[in-house]
């Protein structure tokens, strides 16, 4: 976990380094306009993800990066919450954690691979577009959230 949060660190100080500008930081949730040559609607829509006390004892907050990471969503806000966004990423975001009842979660999602009672179902996610943008507005200024690029962003989109 040391490695990943080291990792993080390293890539928020070069995103900031490359691309800070008052006009590039996006603030609770609100999407900025997309430039005609990335123009594909959703990408930067954003969701909350907050790992549940029941996640954080059992050390399940480096999987939970892993998979979101996996999927091609970019994180750009962390707390003991976080902040992903992505074309699609509240529907998609609740299609990885799965069912609240982890009886009904399917395999290979969060609560199916790790919950056992609904009591105890590990991880939080924004259940629309208008509760994301409503819950990450009480948890983070815009000035926390971090407006990057990978080098995968355009492949993963298919953006020309």
């Amino acid at each position: 976990m040391k490695m990943m949060a080291a990792r993080f660190a390293l890539c928020v100080h070069v995103a900031r380094a490359a691309t800070w500008s008052p006009k590039r930081v996006l603030g609770h949730g609100l999407a900025r306009s997309l430039s005609s040559d990335t123009d594909f609607s959703g990408i930067k829509e954003r969701t909350l993800v907050a790992v549940k006390p029941d996640g954080v004892q059992r050390r399940l907050i480096g999987e939970v990066i892993k998979r979101f990471e996996q999927r091609g969503f970019r994180l750009v806000g962390l707390k003991m919450l976080q902040v992903w966004e992505g074309h699609n990423v509240v529907r998609s975001s609740r299609m990885l954690v799965g069912d609240t009842d982890p009886a009904e979660a399917a395999p290979g999602t969060i609560r199916g691979d790790f919950s056992v009672h609904i009591s105890r179902n590990v991880i939080h996610a924004s259940d629309s577009v208008e509760g994301a943008e409503r819950e990450i507005s009480l948890w983070f200024h815009r000035s926390e959230l971090i407006d990057w690029e990978g080098c995968d962003h355009k492949n993963i989109y298919h953006i020309i």
